[in-house]
């Protein structure tokens, strides 16, 4: 959302993430393209050189954070904040934030619980889980990051197919959690996905975009609908 929050840091490195600011890492699960912990080193190594090494609260499932306490070194000014499916929290960062239950490898402490996040009631975060979305009291979300990592494939995973996908922005819409300002994202996107031009023709269809990585997002003004592009 800004650059004092960072969620998951899995593709920090490729996408050239600046970490100069970051007051908070928000993990949504322990698998390594997520919760990648060597970024916490070289935020320290940076900081170092300058002479200071300022506050930094790691956040997420408990097992995502056991990943992290060995890249932070004695004595260094950072927190840990668990959470867990149901909680909500002000993060150091400023922003608020509801841990919601996520459909992913639930059965190994390992790795999760997984979760999904609802920030500031105004970002729904929800990559890697599976179909259908947990209930939950929604906010009108201006943007919704949604997981379409199965593409094609055929029934039900830990991720969204295009199907299942479908089905959940068409449930989101039921629950007014969409509304015609609402950016919808599809996010995790694996190789069982049409080509590019094929998958934005889908899913423009449903009212989404598959950006490039490390597009920025900016909210539409209010009052005004955003630019569907047809």
């Amino acid at each position: 959302m800004d650059r004092t929050l960072l969620i998951d840091t899995g593709s920090a490195r490729r996408a050239g993430v600046p970490l100069d600011m970051v007051r908070t890492v928000l993990f949504t699960h322990a698998h390594p393209d997520h919760a990648d912990p060597q970024p916490l080193l070289w935020r320290q190594a940076a900081q170092a050189r300058q002479g200071v090494v300022g506050p930094l609260e790691i956040a997420g499932p408990p097992a995502a954070l056991e990943v992290c306490r060995d890249w932070v070194a004695p004595g260094d000014p950072v927190t840990w904040t668990p959470l867990l499916a149901g909680q909500e929290r002000r993060l150091a960062s400023g922003h608020q934030v509801r841990a919601l239950a996520a459909r992913h490898w639930s059965h190994d402490p390992h790795v999760g619980p997984a979760l999904l996040y609802d920030i500031d009631q105004r970002l729904l975060a929800a990559w890697d889980t599976g179909a259908p979305l947990p209930p939950a009291d929604h906010p009108t979300y201006e943007f919704i990051l949604l997981d379409c990592n199965d593409g094609l494939l055929p029934g039900f995973s830990e991720h969204h197919n295009l199907d299942a996908f479908a089905r959940t922005i068409s449930e989101l819409r039921v629950q007014q959690a969409i509304d015609d300002r609402t950016q919808i994202v599809a996010v995790s996107l694996g190789c069982a996905n049409p080509p590019g031009p094929e998958l934005d023709g889908i899913l423009a269809r449903m009212g989404a975009t598959a950006p490039f990585d490390g597009t920025l997002l900016t909210s539409s003004p209010l009052g005004k609908p955003k630019d569907t592009g047809e």
